[in-house]
């Protein structure tokens, strides 16, 4: 029903956790005029992978943004020039039988540790 889109909570620490497939890049549509302008460009159409977040805390602006896989093949070439080194985040590959048991996986898994910055409003 979320069509691959959650709703989670942070301990009181602040931590985060959660499992989802890793992502991969994509096109966006270019079947209009984005894709004519792409083609006079001699561009691609491709997002690099990344993952989409909303953050809400009571007391700081809410944030809006996305994390990249630099590993990506589109990383240098983002179809809509989203990417800033700020924004990247590196998938680890862990082979950890004990811990992938612990987390309900079945085998290999991908990692990321991220951490956001939330801003106060202006006064």
């Amino acid at each position: 029903d979320f069509n691959l889109r959650g709703v989670f909570r942070t301990g009181a620490d602040g931590r985060y956790w959660f499992r989802a497939v890793k992502p991969k890049y994509y096109p966006i549509p270019d079947d209009g005029p984005v894709g004519k302008l792409l083609g006079v460009l001699g561009r691609h159409p491709y997002r690099p992978a990344h993952l989409h977040y909303i953050i809400k805390a009571h007391g700081f602006e809410t944030l809006t943004t996305h994390i990249f896989d630099p590993d990506d093949p589109y990383i240098q070439s983002d179809a809509v020039f989203g990417v800033k080194e700020s924004l990247l985040a590196q998938f680890q590959h862990v082979e950890d039988s004990v811990r992938s048991n612990e987390l309900g996986f079945s085998g290999k898994f991908w990692q990321i540790e991220h951490d956001f910055v939330l801003a106060r409003p202006e006064e």
